[in-house]
């Protein structure tokens, strides 16, 4: 990954993805018709692309572009931070450049190390989860259901000041928690959840659109953009047995960076109607008007669970 950058951002009809690859090639994927000329706008700004330096190729999914292909688009993203079975996060924040967060992390196999060290230097490891892009399509469904089934999930260790676990869902539905929850040495990592937390627009909608995309990249952004939160000040949610919305900080951009150590670089700015952004509300696992998926419920056993008004 040494030499990638990846820079989600608003381009104004919607969300776009560019890569640079270690090898010098650029990709622009846009997700609305009309983003193209703002987008390219952009990056000329950023000098990623010049009269030296052109984009190798300029992508707009549509309605004819297969799931696959969809897929492989989120996976450039998703990539960055989940590995088969889930990985291990290891996080600080660093000061941002700009209005916006900062944070330097490594990323580390679940499968490589079952219980991580807490070094000094770091904030709490955090666990992601996610499913792979075949096992997605093998959920079966149209184009909304494999954009919310490749949505990214974290599990948040114990919070200071607080006697339970968060886990942050995304948009993942059912199916796929059925899916990852057949590990059982993940149920066992899993224990301690007595908060869940989950997407509030779930309904998705056809790619065509463009507002599925959106919803696909900031799934798949997901990890960083919680990151991003819980490493400023004032962030708070309402701990269970209440409720309380969870908010990722408002921002038009994020740009992520690898280099050749297995350092990644994240920064994190506003732009034009900062829609790089994710809200879901927080609550027990037996909130009984809006519970967490049934086979998460099944799977760490539903508890009971009191708790305060926590920042972090």
């Amino acid at each position: 990954m040494a030499g990638l950058r990846v820079i989600v951002f608003d381009g104004g009809p919607g969300l776009c993805l560019y890569l640079r690859l270690p090898g010098g090639q650029r990709l622009l994927v846009d997700c609305a018709a009309r983003a193209g000329a703002e987008a390219l706008s952009l990056l000329r700004g950023l000098g990623e692309v010049g009269p030296l330096s052109p984009l190798t190729r300029h992508l707009r999914l549509g309605s004819q572009t297969s799931a696959a292909d969809w897929l492989g688009v989120l996976g450039l993203l998703r990539g960055l931070v989940l590995r088969p079975g889930g990985s291990w996060v290891f996080w600080q924040a660093a000061p941002p450049r700009e209005a916006g967060f900062g944070l330097t992390a490594r990323v580390i196999p679940r499968c490589g190390l079952p219980h991580p060290p807490q070094p000094d230097m770091f904030e709490p490891a955090v666990l992601v989860l996610g499913l792979t892009p075949h096992e997605v399509l093998a959920l079966g469904g149209g184009p909304a259901d494999w954009l919310a089934a490749a949505s990214l999930a974290l599990h948040w260790p114990r919070l200071p000041g607080g006697d339970g676990e968060l886990l942050v869902g995304g948009d993942l539905p059912e199916a796929a928690w059925e899916s990852l929850l057949n590990d059982g040495v993940l149920c066992r990592l899993l224990g301690g959840v007595s908060c869940y937390a989950g997407g509030l627009d779930q309904a998705g909608g056809q790619p065509e659109d463009g507002a599925s995309l959106d919803q696909g990249l900031i799934a798949a952004a997901l990890p960083w953009l919680l990151l991003g939160a819980f490493s400023g000040e004032g962030v708070s949610f309402l701990a269970c047995p209440g409720r309380g919305m969870l908010r990722t900080p408002a921002i038009g951009m994020l740009t992520i960076d690898a280099d050749e150590r297995g350092v990644i670089t994240v920064e994190a700015r506003p732009r034009a109607a900062n829609r790089v952004a994710w809200s879901g509300l927080a609550r027990p696992l037996d909130d009984a008007a809006l519970p967490a998926p049934a086979a998460l419920r099944r799977a760490l056993g539903s508890r009971s669970f009191t708790g305060e008004r926590r920042h972090v």
